[in-house]
């Protein structure tokens, strides 16, 4: 079982993983905020944008956490 702060580190190891765990972030304080009235635009923002971003970290970081775990055929094809 891994800890949190072998999986802070990964992801701050990797732009592409940090850029769109910080774009959620940043999309979700919007939203918290309640400064957008429209529905349509916050199911645009959560569902259409901070879903997708915050799937893309964690499998992310997942697989470069047990790239060590995982077979060689397999490690060959991830792009890390």
């Amino acid at each position: 079982m891994f800890n949190l702060e072998n999986l802070w580190h990964t992801a701050a190891n990797h732009p592409w993983l940090w850029i769109p765990l910080s774009g959620a972030a940043l999309i979700s304080l919007v939203l918290w905020s309640g400064r957008i009235r429209q529905p349509s635009a916050i199911n645009l923002l959560a569902i259409g944008l901070m879903l997708p971003a915050i799937n893309l970290c964690l499998v992310a970081t997942s697989a470069i956490m047990v790239t060590n775990q995982i077979s060689l055929d397999l490690a060959t094809v991830l792009p890390f």
